[in-house]
């Protein structure tokens, strides 16, 4: 189930967003640093496909214009 569900991620980041991009032309970036998809496929990794999704979920969720800004690192 995890290499699946990073193999998606890795998928959307290579091809998806890509299209998503030149074809329909949304120019968008991610405000984080790393990208919302990079840091699921890191927390994914480091902490498990349950608890890494929860993280990912939660930044996904903070990707809005009236959030603030600070952010939780990843446990190393």
């Amino acid at each position: 189930m995890k290499s699946l569900t990073l193999f998606l991620i890795t998928f959307y980041q290579d091809v998806l967003s890509i299209f998503i991009k030149n074809v329909l032309g949304i120019k968008s970036s991610c405000r984080f640093n790393p990208s919302c998809s990079e840091y699921a496929k890191i927390s994914i990794e480091k902490e498990g496909i349950l608890k890494g999704s929860v993280s990912s979920l939660r930044r996904l969720l903070k990707c809005q214009p009236f959030y603030k800004t600070y952010d939780r690192p990843i446990a190393v």
